[in-house]
């Protein structure tokens, strides 16, 4: 008897004993995984990166540079995520990333970025506080991550002015399954900067949820809420203001093709000049082959790296039309705004597009050859005083002048309306055919083609 718990207590000690370092190669994935999704190539690059495997821990460090895109001059700033990754089945040293409960895990990891090196316009004091990722990888390869930035107060001196920084911080949570779904919340209360010159800035309210899967697009339903932006500058004369911006968006995959809706609500926005009041509109994508818009990201992303010339960028891009056009057109894809509702301090407007991309079996290597692979409609009913401000500054344009050559019409309710279609390569307004935009094309397409037999891709 005594033998026999014996050896089932050397057998625990010895299977605790070995797992951190059985259970360290699955914390090592998760936490390659984590980064690769964590960092997207479109706003970073992964520099460098260093990993360092212990028995019960291990450490990490990976040097993140900002995309050439996003910053003004070289060199681009370039932030240090370090990791501590504490090894399962009981991650001990790791209570903070736990909760202060301690609990039989694949391993806990316990990340720290500085967000000081983005900021290189003036000097701030005291340093910003670090973003911390609080980490639960479970045995099943799921993880659960909290994120943490504390509220902070700084002075951030420039050449010509300084201004007091203050922000309420942030948190969020991220879950990832087993089978890449991937769901969380990040909310951020307050960010506020006050200039000595009296300018203002005020970010208020801010919230973003998501559900969904994480593949070549992100699949499932996001949200994004912005209670409330304020900016001011009394020297100028400039006041801006925004109250409750809302996106929903919900991205599907079937058979291959990706299909989309956005919905764009905000209450009020108020501009040095006008102030639109509560308005509305959706943006809606079918259609749209995946494999040929994985690919596409690909090669900008390639394109991005070479740094070409302008001429070169352009010649590329066709090349990636040549490329990749076939797949997109044999879908038949449509993009339309459905349900456009602007209310402005002038009036009302009302509108609908859609635009359609007609199924071919070439692909067309002229201008007037891919309008006419082009079928689509628009609707437009505005007040007039909208109108008359939309052509404000156009001396050569006016109501009445738009009215009699039958671009816009009169509505017996004194509305704007106007009706226009595209379809076998001719434009309709209000049922006739504009011949004008016919000929446009015609010496558009007489000076370049579209596509040569040589465009390729660089």
């Amino acid at each position: 008897m005594r033998a026999t718990i014996a050896l089932g207590l050397l057998t625990i000690v010895v299977l605790l004993g070995l797992s951190p370092a059985w259970l360290g190669g699955k914390i090592e994935a998760a936490y390659q995984q984590s980064l690769q999704q964590w960092v997207p190539a479109s706003l970073m690059t992964i520099k460098s990166q260093s990993y360092r495997r212990g028995w019960f821990e291990s450490h990490a460090a990976a040097e993140l540079a900002l995309a050439d895109s996003l910053c003004e001059a070289p060199p681009c700033p370039v932030l240090t995520l370090k990791t501590q990754l504490y090894h399962g089945p009981i991650p001990l040293g790791a209570s903070e990333a736990l909760g202060g409960q301690l609990r039989v895990l694949a391993g806990a990891m316990i990340s720290t970025i500085d967000p000081g090196p983005l900021f290189r316009a003036g000097r701030i004091e005291p340093g910003l506080p670090p973003l911390q990722g609080f980490t639960r990888v479970f045995l099943s390869g799921a993880s659960s991550t909290r994120l943490e930035m504390p509220a902070s107060g700084q002075t951030l001196s420039a050449d010509s002015e300084s201004f007091s920084l203050t922000s309420d911080g942030l948190l969020g949570v991220v879950d990832h399954g087993t089978a890449g779904q991937l769901s969380g919340n990040f909310e951020m209360p307050l960010l506020e900067a006050t200039g000595q010159r009296g300018r203002k800035a005020l970010l208020s309210g801010i919230k973003v949820e998501f559900d969904g899967r994480a593949q070549s697009a992100f699949l499932g339903q996001w949200s994004y809420d912005i209670e409330r932006i304020r900016y001011s500058d009394p020297a100028a004369g400039e006041n801006y203001a925004l109250d409750q911006l809302s996106l929903n968006n919900e991205t599907n995959l079937a058979d291959g093709a990706l299909s989309g809706l956005l919905r764009v609500q905000v209450d009020r926005l108020a501009l040095p000049k006008q102030t639109i009041g509560a308005s509305h509109a959706s943006i809606r994508v079918e259609r749209l082959d995946a494999a040929a818009v994985e690919a596409i990201g690909l090669d900008m992303r390639a394109l991005d790296d070479e740094q070409a010339p302008p001429a070169m960028q352009l010649f590329a891009m066709l090349g990636l039309y040549q490329r990749h056009g076939p797949d997109i057109i044999a879908r038949s894809p449509e993009v339309a705004i459905d349900n456009g509702h602007l209310l402005t301090d002038a009036g009302v407007a009302d509108f609908n597009v859609t635009l359609q991309v007609e199924p071919s079996a070439t692909l067309p290597t002229t201008l007037p050859g891919f309008v006419a692979a082009l079928r689509g409609n628009a609707q437009l009913v505005a007040d007039p005083p909208v109108v008359e401000r939309w052509l404000a500054g156009r001396p050569n344009l006016s109501l009445d002048t738009l009215v009699e050559e039958n671009l816009l019409q009169r509505t017996p309710e004194q509305q704007i309306a106007t009706e226009v279609e595209l379809k076998d390569g001719q434009l309709w307004v209000n049922g006739v055919p504009r011949e004008q935009f016919t000929q446009a094309l015609e010496l558009l397409n007489n000076e370049q083609a579209l596509v040569t037999p040589t465009t390729v891709l660089p």
